[in-house]
């Protein structure tokens, strides 16, 4: 089975270095053309997407319809699935690092989802998209930085070394049996290359 990943476009907030979290903010110009061009690039590479599988927050739906667009893949059979909502930072969303620094010197942010439950959920995630594919072979799932990172953890027991989902980026999890290869888009290779240290 081929699970592709894909991070949402940028938003004004990614821009402005802001934690978004749960706050449902929506893409900027900039993160729709990102969008745009991985959108043309998994049309060209898996053109046989057989589910698309979202968070509900606009900034990820909105990056799902755009890649159904290209793929004529009709955008009200897009699955919105909440277990794919971005890390919950409670009271420190909607502040730049500068700010939250001055109000928490401490680096403890109130009602913030601690990393384990988060991981907890991405990984419960990850086991529904595997159990309920249904027989199909590539499925899109559309989501956020923090939580596929908590995927990847969960998935192979942390040995997935720390990297940036960056907006608009690509993913590729191959997966049978259990067994699991994962992958990156590279724009300069114009290919996924593989990462082997997990």
């Amino acid at each position: 089975m081929n699970i592709l990943l894909l991070r949402h476009g940028e938003t004004e907030w990614n821009r402005e270095g802001r934690l978004q979290g749960h706050r449902d903010i929506p893409l900027n110009a900039d993160g729709r053309l990102q969008v745009s061009r991985a959108a043309e690039i998994l049309a060209g590479l898996y053109p046989d997407i057989e589910c698309i599988i979202s968070s509900p927050l606009s900034r990820a739906r909105e990056s799902a319809e755009i890649v159904a667009g290209k793929l004529k893949y009709e955008k009200t059979d897009i699955i919105l699935e909440p277990m794919l909502m971005e890390r919950s930072f409670g009271a420190v969303e909607g502040m730049t690092a500068a700010e939250r620094e001055q109000k928490y010197p401490d680096g403890a942010w109130p009602e913030m989802e601690s990393l384990e439950d988060l991981v907890k959920r991405a990984h419960s995630a990850f086991d529904k998209i595997v159990q309920s594919s249904g027989g199909r072979q590539t499925i899109l799932v559309v989501a956020h930085g923090a939580l596929f990172y908590a995927m990847m953890t969960a998935i192979t027991d942390g040995r997935l070394p720390y990297g940036a989902f960056e907006p608009g980026s690509i993913h590729l999890i191959k997966y049978c049996n259990g067994a699991i290869e994962f992958a990156a888009y590279r724009e300069e290779a114009a290919a996924f290359v593989e990462i082997t240290d997990i």
